[in-house]
């Protein structure tokens, strides 16, 4: 799927069709793409850097990841993340569903016609997904 901004997302494991125990995606970002700050109400988002180097936002901590480096971010935790170079990362939620959903319908705005305000309350309700 094609994500705003030209980032790449590869759903491998689609938890809604299984035990719902977890979702497994390879993020692909170009330098400059990410996620703004937001929180998940009911999974784990662990990021696993394959390649490049990736500015995190955990809680109240700021750093930058690299190949090899695992980030977790756990429920109601703000996260933000921006790829300073061409980035690859594997991407997990636990349990799965709610993100999982979420990207399938992110992928469907573009740059130019981004998440309104009701899109953004429509998330909250359907997928526990917070953007702040």
């Amino acid at each position: 799927m094609h994500l705003p901004g030209g980032a790449i997302e590869q759903l491998k494991t689609q938890g809604m069709l299984k035990r719902r125990n977890s979702a497994t995606n390879n993020s692909q970002l170009p330098k400059g793409n990410g996620a703004p700050w937001h929180y998940h109400e009911l999974d784990d988002e662990i990021f696993y850097i394959i390649s490049g180097e990736v500015e995190f936002g955990v809680d109240k901590e700021e750093f930058i990841a690299g190949p090899g480096d695992l980030v977790i971010a756990g429920p109601d935790v703000p996260r933000r993340f921006k790829a300073l170079s061409d980035s690859k990362l594997l991407v997990i939620n636990t349990p799965s569903g709610p993100a999982e959903g979420f990207i399938r319908e992110i992928s469907e705005f573009g740059d130019s016609n981004p998440p309104t305000q009701a899109d953004k309350a429509r998330f909250v309700e359907q997928y526990k997904i917070h953007l702040l």
